[in-house]
C-alpha cells in the first residue's frame, strides 16, 4: 500500500472498490455522524492506519516548511476589516433567502386579483408593498448569481486540469486494459480510473450550480423584474396603455419565466433522480461493508428525495404561476409550493450541500494511491473527536498510540493539524471575521500586490510569529483555534464526508459499468494530492 500525506485526507481522487474490514458500531454519546450513523470506530477496535500516519509521519511535518499553504487578505471598510482576496476552494455558498424567490412570483397577487379600475386604495396598498417585495429579491438573485458563478469558474479550471492529467495517462490506460485481469494494474491505469470518477462527480457539481442556481438566479430574477415593475404598474391601471402593459408584465411575460425554469429544474432533477438510483443500485451490489453501505444508500436517497421534491415542485409552481394571471385559485396552489421550496433550500444546505478543496495546480511527482476507505473512516471518526473537544480534554489519541493526532493545548499542533488538512483558508477567514482575533492580522506585515493593492499573507509561520510575539496573542489564537477545531472543524469533516460518499458511489457504479466480465474487482484507492 502506498503511504498519503495525511494532509489531504478527504481530497481525494478514487478508483473502484474492494472489500474492506468493518468495526463494530457503538453510540456516540456527544454526537453523530452527518447520516445519523454511529462512528465507524469503536473505543476497542483496531485503528485506523490512516490515524497511525496522521500522528507518525513526519517527512510530512517537515514538508510543510518548504510547502506552505497561503491565504491572502485584503483590508476593507476599516482599519482592522479584512476579506480573502480570493476564493480558493468549491463552496456551499446557495443563500436561505433564495428560498423566497418563488415568493417574489406571488408578488402580483393583488394586481391580479383586484384588477379593476379605479384600482380600490386598499389594492393599491398591497400592490406596493407586493411589487417592491419582488423587486428587492431581485438583489438576492443577484448575490447568488455572483457567488455560484465563482464556483462554477473554479470547478470548470479544476475540471481543465483533471482532463490535461487524463490525457497525460490516457495511453497508458489503454495498454493497461489490454493485460489480462488477474495481473495487478498499473499506476498510470489506477490514476486514469481515478481521474474518471473525479471528473464524473465534478459535472454533477457543475450541472447543480448551472441548472439549480444560475439559470435559476436568471429566470426567476428576470421574472421578479417584471412582475414587480407590472404589480407597481398596475396602481396606476386608469391608463389604458399602463394597464394593459401592467398584465403582460407582471400576470404573463414574468410568470412565463418562472414556468420556463420550472420545465428546465424538471428535467435536470429526473436526471439526477437516475444517477443517483444507479448508484445506489450498484452499492447495494458490490459494495461489502453494511455500515458504508447505509451511509452511501442514505445520501443517494436524501438526493434522489430533494431532486424528486424539486422537480414536483417546479412544473406545479410554474403551471400555477400561469394560472394566477386569470384565476385568482392559482394563488391556493402557489403558496405550498413557496414552502416547499424553502425547505427544499434548506435541506440542501443542511444535509447535501458541502465545501471542498479544488485540485489544481498539481505536481505530479507527488502523486500517491491510497485506500478511499482510510480517508472516510477518517472523515468519520474526526467528526465525533474534534467535537468532543474542551478546555478540559486537551490531548485526543485517536489511535491509541502515544503521539496525539492534535494537541489542544498546543497552538503548534492545533495549527499544523489545521494545514494539514487543508483547512488555513477557513481558519484564516474566521481569524478575519473574529472581533476577538481579526485586529492581530494589522501586525502582519503587507505585500504590494498590482491587481489588489497591500496585501497580507498568512502562513503558518506568521500565525506562529504572532502568537511568540505577545502573550496575550498566544492565548488568544489559542482558545480561537480550539473553538475553530470543536465547530468549523466537525462541520469541514462532515462535509468531506458527503464529497468522499458521493466519490465512492460514482466508482462503485463506474466499476460494475465497465467490468462486469472481470473475475475479481481491482482495489479501492483514492488519490491523494498535495498542491505546489
Amino acid at each position: 500500500m502506498a503511504h498519503a500525506h495525511p494532509g489531504s485526507s478527504s481530497d481525494t481522487l478514487i478508483a473502484p472498490p474492494s472489500p474492506i474490514h468493518t468495526t463494530p458500531h457503538k453510540p456516540s454519546t456527544l454526537m453523530e455522524s452527518d447520516l445519523e450513523l454511529y462512528p465507524l470506530e469503536s473505543e476497542s477496535a483496531a485503528p485506523i492506519p490512516k490515524l497511525f500516519r496522521e500522528a507518525s509521519d513526519i517527512t510530512w511535518q517537515e514538508s510543510l516548511e518548504s510547502n506552505q499553504e497561503q491565504v491572502p487578505l485584503v483590508r476593507r471598510r476599516g482599519l482592522h476589516q479584512y476579506r480573502l482576496v480570493h476564493q480558493q476552494q468549491f463552496k456551499n455558498s446557495l443563500l436561505a433567502s433564495v428560498g423566497y424567490l418563488e415568493l417574489a412570483n406571488a408578488g402580483d397577487f393583488a394586481a391580479n386579483v383586484w384588477n379593476d379600475i379605479p384600482v380600490p386604495t386598499f389594492a393599491a396598498v398591497l400592490m406596493g408593498i407586493g411589487g417592491t417585495l419582488a423587486l428587492a429579491m431581485t438583489f438576492v438573485a443577484v448575490q447568488d448569481f455572483r457567488l455560484s458563478w465563482r464556483n462554477v469558474r473554479l470547478l470548470r479550471e479544476e475540471r481543465e486540469h483533471l482532463m490535461r492529467l487524463k490525457a497525460y495517462h490516457s495511453h497508458n490506460y489503454s495498454h493497461a486494459h489490454s493485460r489480462t485481469c488477474n495481473e495487478t494494474p498499473t499506476r498510470n491505469e489506477e490514476l486514469t480510473r481515478v481521474l474518471d470518477s473525479r471528473l464524473g462527480v465534478g459535472m454533477r457539481e457543475i450541472g447543480t450550480e448551472v441548472v439549480d442556481r444560475i439559470v435559476m438566479d436568471l429566470l426567476m430574477g428576470a421574472g421578479s423584474v417584471l412582475v414587480g415593475i407590472g404589480t407597481l404598474m398596475a396602481i396606476g391601471g386608469a391608463n389604458p396603455r399602463v394597464y394593459k402593459a401592467s398584465n403582460l408584465m407582471s400576470g404573463y411575460i414574468g410568470n412565463a419565466l418562472a414556468a420556463l425554469f420550472g420545465i428546465a429544474n424538471a428535467v435536470w432533477s429526473i436526471y439526477l433522480i437516475r444517477r443517483f438510483r444507479m448508484y445506489d443500485r450498484a452499492v447495494l451490489a458490490q459494495e461489502p461493508s453494511d455500515d458504508i453501505r447505509r451511509r452511501l444508500r442514505l445520501r443517494f436517497k436524501r438526493f434522489q428525495l430533494h431532486s424528486l421534491v424539486n422537480c414536483l415542485n417546479g412544473i406545479v409552481a410554474g403551471a400555477a404561476s400561469m394560472v394566477t394571471a386569470k384565476f385568482w385559485e392559482g394563488y391556493v396552489v402557489l403558496i405550498p409550493c413557496i414552502i416547499s421550496l424553502i425547505m427544499c433550500n434548506h435541506f440542501w444546505r443542511q444535509k447535501l450541500g458541502y465545501d471542498r478543496p479544488l485540485l489544481d495546480h498539481v505536481s505530479l511527482a507527488k502523486l500517491q494511491l491510497t485506500p478511499l476507505i482510510e480517508d472516510l473512516e477518517y472523515a468519520i471518526a474526526m467528526q465525533r473527536v474534534l467535537s468532543e473537544l474542551d478546555s478540559q480534554h486537551l490531548d485526543r489519541d485517536l489511535d491509541h498510540t502515544t503521539q496525539p493526532i492534535v494537541r489542544t493545548d498546543s497552538l503548534d499542533s492545533m495549527l499544523r493539524f489545521i494545514v494539514r488538512n487543508r483547512m488555513l483558508e477557513t481558519y484564516v477567514d474566521h481569524l478575519a471575521h473574529d472581533k476577538t482575533t481579526r485586529s492581530i492580522l494589522s501586525e502582519i506585515p503587507t505585500t504590494e500586490s498590482p491587481t489588489t493593492g497591500a496585501e497580507t499573507i498568512v502562513t503558518l509561520d506568521v500565525l506562529l510569529r504572532l502568537s511568540q510575539a505577545k502573550q496575550s496573542h498566544a492565548q488568544l489564537l489559542l482558545n480561537h483555534a480550539r473553538r475553530f477545531l470543536s465547530t468549523e472543524g466537525v462541520r469541514t469533516f462532515t462535509h468531506r464526508e458527503r464529497h468522499l460518499l458521493e466519490l465512492l458511489g460514482y466508482a462503485v457504479w463506474r466499476d460494475q459499468t465497465a467490468s462486469t466480465s472481470t473475475v475479481a474487482p481491482p482495489t479501492v484507492a483514492n488519490d491523494t494530492i498535495e498542491s505546489k
